[in-house]
């Protein structure tokens, strides 16, 4: 009978224990600390003057209701029972359910703890809470230890049964206005400083939403698109936590937004994946707007996006092909443009500039195959600019940087056309006061210091190069002084060539060029030596090298009389 007794004994307090389990919230709650704002500057409520906005927020990431009547919470100093601020009287929504009044947090609810003395002022100054928020309050003073959060001032939430439901564990030091909030919400740590400020009442911003395509970039084939029909890549990825199905995705021209002139369906996109649709694009020519935008899913911010392009040749000709940054003194910078195209091109409405401001381009018309020369002060390039080339002056000039800078040129549709980025020390010893830096083709941005120190309004000297990488072509060789010059053409790898006529011995005779006075790639000599006395009969060796150490010789032989 007593082991009867022990074991019948033993089943009523297990059967007990099953009861209270099932109706204790401790064993089903999922309500967790999700925000917390502990240094405030009153910014959030629209209160002036209030620095006593401290709040610490709930979430219920359940599938039930929780009942929190007759919770509590520790905010370090003192422990206090939580209570509906019914004395609030909130904006509330034509479709409330009145949940405002009740300490139920429903599920995927939030629940804001805010302090007495806000209650007060709210009175006077009702705050339109998120629709479904639950608003409470304790019978104490919040203090939430400033800009400092450690474990010396802890936050606990207390159940009614006043078991542990969650805390705040961590360390931080959050800036002033800013919460710290919960990665996410079923974790127990991976707390963050809010990028956006705070968001008392709504979902964390650092919570991915279930449903989230969104739009990364659009790029295009080319731009301006010179011969259509071109391509619009649109690269799509899924920031949320579910598998994506049955998407849409659209293209609009910005004039047109209510009917799409192209659509994509997306069937399938995996957590974490990303997908890259091509579309054709056959437009008249012309400066268009290009839109894309993703069907309806949780997060309408990243769903759209634009990308501005130009379709058709006449469109694109002008481009950047010399300029100056470092003038001798007296003189002026200046930038060398050239319509490349076959047509001529109204200059009106277009701007150039530094990496920091742009400057209106004096209206003009360029004509196909024509150069024109922006620079502070006109009067100085007169009788250098080669002949058809213009001369334009801007009401105001933004001056280069003698290091570093960026050159931009702006259409009149207000497009970046080109961009150069240039840095002195990248043109070694050759970049020095006077000597310009050329691009090395026609619309490209590589660049080297000048061949010849400019050409300014001129083909670039660049471009007179023979071909080949590293040779010297002598016409005639050998070659009488008395009857005719010499010109020695030259091809080596980069700028400030410095070319040198020897003797048999190793003595320098004559210096045709260098970093600091540069000639160019062809150059005509007359056979004399550096005191201008023509040379003797003999042999001799040309010697060139640039300014990247590239280096190359040749002999010549100089015959006949003296001249």
């Amino acid at each position: 009978m007593k082991r009867i007794s022990r074991i019948y004994r033993s089943f009523l307090v297990s059967f007990f224990i099953c009861v209270v389990a099932l109706t204790n919230p401790l064993f089903s709650q999922s309500i967790i600390i999700s925000e917390v704002m502990s240094n405030p500057n009153g910014a959030w409520n629209d209160i002036p003057g209030d620095d006593s906005n401290e709040f610490i927020e709930l979430y219920n990431f359940g599938p039930d209701s929780i009942d929190l009547e007759g919770w509590s919470i520790d905010d370090g100093d003192d422990i206090d029972f939580l209570t509906n601020c019914q004395a609030i009287l909130p904006v509330l929504p034509s479709d409330s359910d009145g949940i405002y009044n009740s300490t139920i947090i429903s599920p995927f609810g939030f629940a804001l703890i805010i302090d007495p003395e806000y209650v007060s002022q709210a009175n006077d100054q009702p705050y339109n809470w998120p629709a479904g928020c639950v608003v409470l309050t304790i019978s104490s003073t919040t203090d939430l230890g400033g800009s400092r959060l450690s474990d010396d001032d802890p936050i606990t939430i207390f159940d009614s049964y006043g078991d542990t439901i969650d805390y705040f564990p961590a360390e931080f030091d959050p800036e002033e206005g800013s919460s710290i909030e919960r990665n996410l919400p079923n974790s127990a740590g991976n707390w963050m400083q809010c990028n956006a400020g705070s968001t008392p009442g709504y979902r964390n911003s650092n919570w991915p939403f279930p449903r989230d395509l969104r739009i990364d970039s659009l790029i295009s084939s080319s731009n301006p698109i010179t011969s259509s029909p071109g391509s619009l890549f649109v690269f799509i990825s899924n920031s949320g936590d579910d598998d994506f199905t049955d998407g849409i995705l659209y293209i609009f021209l910005s004039e047109e937004l209510t009917e799409p002139i192209d659509s994509f369906s997306i069937s399938f996109v995996e957590a974490g994946g990303q997908r890259v649709i091509e579309f054709p694009l056959d437009l008249p020519n012309g400066h268009w707007t290009i839109i894309a935008q993703l069907g309806e899913d949780d997060n309408s911010s990243n769903n759209s996006g634009a990308i501005d392009l130009l379709f058709g040749p006449d469109g694109w000709p002008i481009c950047i092909t010399e300029f100056m940054f470092m003038p001798l003194t007296g003189y002026s910078e200046w930038i060398e443009i050239y319509n490349r195209g076959e047509e001529s091109i109204d200059l009106t409405g277009w701007q150039i500039g530094d990496e920091l401001t742009l400057k209106n381009i004096p209206a003009c018309t360029l004509d196909a195959g024509q150069f024109a020369v922006l620079c502070r002060d006109t009067s100085t390039f007169f009788d250098t600019l080669c002949e058809g080339s213009i001369l334009l002056e801007p009401s105001s000039w933004a001056s280069l940087n003698n290091d570093e800078d960026q050159i931009r040129l702006f259409d009149n549709n207000g497009l970046p056309r080109q961009s150069i980025q240039y840095n002195s020390n990248n043109f070694g010893e050759c970049m020095t006061n006077g000597i310009s830096a050329e691009v090395t083709s026609i619309g490209g941005t590589s660049l080297v210091c000048s061949p010849s120190g400019n050409s300014v309004g001129c083909d670039n000297a660049i471009w007179s190069k023979p071909e080949g990488d590293k040779i010297i072509e002598i016409e005639p060789n050998p070659f009488d002084p008395s009857l005719e010059n010499v010109l020695i053409k030259l091809s080596l790898p980069a700028g400030g060539l410095e070319v040198k006529i020897y003797d048999r011995l190793g003595n320098i005779k004559k210096v045709l060029s260098s970093p600091d006075n540069p000639i160019g790639y062809e150059i005509s000599w007359n056979g004399t030596d550096d005191r201008g006395d023509v040379l003797p009969s003999g042999i001799y060796i040309v010697f060139a090298k640039d300014s990247d150490g590239n280096r190359v010789k040749k002999a010549i032989a100089i015959t006949g009389g003296v001249k």
